[in-house]
């Protein structure tokens, strides 16, 4: 009975700070993982990501546009997110990184962001900081 009582509490809590917007002790920081596509000459490109628990589904991505998905660390501090981009005829041409690895000692909850260019993939990283 009284696990039942516990069980009962942590669930309470958790519902009632989702109605509110309270965050969830449970969940990890928000982290986004965005994409552009700035290839040239009308070229598009496709996105592909995945970790060990989602996989995203794939994009078609036009000249100049942007793209992203957010998601929250895992508590236990092991989110990996390995994405795959792909151009060229029948995007036989692809190169497969990782997005976004979850390290405990550095702060998360920012934005990751890739550039697909004609001569590689640029990467830039914005880190929301608590004050």
């Amino acid at each position: 009975m009284k696990n039942i009582s516990i069980f009962l509490v942590v669930f309470a809590l958790c519902m009632i700070g989702n109605a509110y917007g309270i965050s969830n002790p449970f969940k990890g920081k928000k982290t986004s993982l965005l994409f552009r596509n700035s290839l040239s000459h009308n070229k598009w490109l496709k996105v592909r990501c995945k970790s060990g628990d989602n996989d995203v589904r794939e994009r078609y991505m036009r000249p100049g546009e942007d793209w992203g998905f957010s998601f929250h660390d895992d508590v236990m501090g092991e989110t990996l997110f390995w994405c795959t981009m792909y151009k060229g005829a029948d995007y036989k041409i692809k190169k497969t990184f990782d997005a976004y690895v979850q390290d405990k000692r550095m702060p998360h909850g920012g934005s990751y962001n890739y550039v697909a260019q004609e001569d590689g993939i640029y990467h830039s990283t914005l880190i929301h900081r608590m004050r």
